[in-house]
């Protein structure tokens, strides 16, 4: 299952659910200016919002859904998401489909226990060497755009002055 976010410089609204993108597509492509295109391998999917009327109801499986040019704060084009969501209620065979954000990364599921536990492994062990060499070590920007980091200086030898 998918949910359809519309998003405009990091300004998210949720607009539905669907069984798949295609039938996702279906739905949103009833907006004038909306664009599927593909380059180097990637799916960009966007509004232009100018195309978008002040109010516009999109029906699709008897659901009516208003959606207005007035939803968007800004002046630019909106960028079309999909965001894979497991169904929890369905019986399951493991680990779910999808990824999980670590920091500032995003790491498939089957992935993140294997990760976390290198990563924090890396951590102490660089923590470890660098402490033996006279550093004092510290984490910092953690939740940051570009991830925690690890932030180290050389301890200087403090001489009490009487």
């Amino acid at each position: 299952m998918y949910i359809l976010e519309l998003n405009q410089e990091g300004n998210g609204t949720e607009i539905g659910l669907f069984d798949t993108i295609d039938e996702g597509r279906t739905f949103i492509s009833q907006i004038d200016g909306y664009q599927c295109k593909v380059e180097d391998g990637f799916v960009y999917e966007t509004i232009n919002l100018d195309k978008i009327p002040d109010y516009l109801e999109l029906e699709y499986n008897n659901n009516i859904v208003p959606i207005t040019k007035l939803m968007f704060p800004e002046k630019d084009n909106i960028d079309v998401i999909w965001k894979p969501i497991p169904d929890l209620s369905a019986p399951g065979s493991g680990m779910v489909d999808g990824s999980t954000r670590v920091d500032a990364y995003s790491i498939e599921n089957n992935d993140v226990k294997q990760y976390i536990n290198r990563r924090e492994q890396v951590y102490e062990d660089v923590t470890k060497y660098l402490h033996a060499e006279g550093y004092d070590v510290t984490r910092a920007y953690f939740g940051s755009e570009d991830g925690e980091a690890v932030l180290y200086k050389k301890m200087e030898n403090l001489i009490g002055i009487s």
